[in-house]
């Protein structure tokens, strides 16, 4: 799962840390040089003498004259060892935040950017999703010409939605049966609405349920509830292929329900047709899904059998 709240931690505690390492290189640099070059550090000692002064004398021309050269000096001086007036000064990675992670109070570009990389590295680690790709997914299985003019309909849409995602996004019921591009498509959406910086958690209908039903009996303290209700974007696969008893169907029906109460989008794969939907959940939960979320219906033949016998024949 994708915890965003956990990723901008994660990001900006990374960047701190930066920050802290690049302030300690530099001190040591300083002090080290310093340490090798006496005069460069008695010019150093000289010219704080002299900005004091100047503090308190901030109109004598002959003190701003005498540190002038003494600055000049020193430039030279650091030519002539190769060393180079940046090296004393912090290495880091944000010149916007200089690695605080916040600029006029609100977090920078620089926390953004780390969070929604983490958030899509870890997404990338719970689920094979490299290779599900819009520009990857083939039209070329669909051999009929209304499959594909259908299927056409359906990456255009599933484009549209991820590029145009909100946290008030519609909900989406993807039916069909296997094989026909469900996950692909549903993997290829959940990239790019991460990448864009959004909470995504994915889960098959059963690992849900289960981890529901352990924490409604206390068996877990997962706050699987709190994932599940809250996050910005829920992806529920597989729904139907679940052990489905009287709890389960309960925990099903409250995430559904107050998901579409709060106005937080879900995305449901299925191999269920709305009758179907209607003979397993009961009309309450049917009417929820099929009078409330966008359906979207996926034909042709199953690829991963088209691909099976393709590899047979070379």
């Amino acid at each position: 799962m994708v915890n965003k709240s956990e990723c901008y931690q994660q990001a900006l505690q990374r960047i701190r840390d930066h920050r802290h390492l690049a302030e300690e290189q530099a001190a040591t640099f300083r002090a080290e040089t310093l340490a090798r070059h006496p005069q460069l550090s008695q010019m150093e000692k000289d010219m704080i003498s002299l900005m004091l002064k100047r503090g308190v004398q901030p109109d004598d021309e002959p003190l701003r004259q005498e540190y002038d050269a003494l600055a000049a000096h020193r430039a030279d001086y650091l030519q002539a060892a190769g060393i180079a007036e940046s090296q004393f000064s912090p290495a880091y990675d944000c010149p916007r935040c200089h690695d605080t992670g916040y600029v006029d109070g609100k977090l920078c570009a620089c926390v953004h950017n780390a969070a929604h990389e983490r958030m899509l590295r870890q997404l990338c680690r719970d689920l094979p999703i490299q290779d599900f790709t819009f520009d990857a997914f083939s039209l070329d299985y669909y051999a009929k010409p209304e499959d594909r003019a259908k299927m056409a309909e359906n990456l255009s849409f599933c484009r549209r939605y991820a590029e145009n995602f909100s946290p008030d996004a519609p909900s989406l019921y993807i039916l069909g049966e296997t094989g026909l591009g469900k996950t692909h498509l549903t993997f290829a959406m959940a990239r790019q609405i991460v990448a864009a910086g959004y909470e995504v958690i994915y889960a098959s209908a059963q690992t849900m349920i289960t981890e529901l039903e352990h924490e409604h009996f206390g068996q877990a303290d997962l706050h699987a509830q709190d994932l599940y209700l809250n996050a910005e974007l829920l992806i529920l696969d597989d729904l139907g292929t679940e052990f489905l008893s009287q709890v389960a169907q309960s925990e099903l029906y409250h995430v559904i329900d107050n998901r579409l109460l709060a106005h937080r989008p879900t995305v449901i794969n299925s191999n269920l047709t709305p009758k179907e939907l209607e003979a397993r959940y009961g009309e309450r939960l049917a009417s929820r899904i099929l009078g409330c979320y966008t359906t979207l219906r996926f034909c042709g033949k199953d690829i991963r059998i088209q691909k099976r016998l393709a590899s047979k024949k070379m």
